[in-house]
């Protein structure tokens, strides 16, 4: 104790005296026996999160819940809320689940009752390619090759001169009445006679 110099006891200020806490010591990696309780606790939950709010099937689900708790029993980190840590790596592993899928949707149970849309009319298109292979073929071969040149290999009236070696005017006259032609056979074969 600290006397003054008149011999009267000095009393100081009482200071702050912080609490001493005793040390944080980490939570012991989960045993076994704790993770099982963990996964019958939790997995409800996370099947919630996986088949409604990420509309995954029951049984791809369940293996994602599987793979949350490898993920979760080998991770490094320190997990203070194992809820939280769960939820965040169910829906993260639903996510990468749907990235894998590619939205891929299953067939319909009755799929065997349904047609190929791209196979109605069918008929109607090869009777009309073989109506057009008809009609090209009486046509005069330069008629044919300046429609080919043109329609088929897309080429421009210019492209279509150099290649008949004529004039560009001449080559799109020349397109222009082998069309007209090509559509009078065409009519000429298709048309119902009574």
């Amino acid at each position: 104790m600290l006397e003054t110099l008149t011999g009267a006891p000095l009393t100081l200020p009482a200071a702050e005296v912080e609490p001493v806490l005793p040390p944080v010591v980490p939570a012991p990696d989960p045993q076994p026996e704790e993770i099982g309780e963990l996964y019958v606790r939790h997995r409800p939950l996370l099947l919630h999160v996986g088949c409604r709010k990420f509309r995954i099937p029951e049984q791809d689900a369940e293996g994602l819940i599987q793979e949350v708790f490898v993920s979760f029993m080998t991770t490094t980190t320190k997990v203070e809320n194992t809820r939280a840590w769960l939820v965040a790596a169910m829906c993260n592993a639903s996510r990468h689940y749907w990235r894998g899928q590619g939205r891929t949707e299953p067939l319909p149970d009755d799929f065997d009752d349904h047609t190929d849309p791209s196979s109605t009319g069918i008929a109607d298109k090869l009777a009309m390619i073989i109506t057009m292979q008809q009609a090209l073929g009486y046509l005069q071969p330069r008629c044919r090759e300046t429609l080919y040149l043109h329609y088929y290999e897309g080429r421009s009236a210019n492209d279509v001169a150099a290649s008949l070696d004529t004039t560009s005017r001449y080559a799109e006259k020349l397109i222009h009445n082998c069309l007209k032609r090509v559509r009078e056979i065409y009519l000429s074969i298709t048309a119902v006679k009574r």
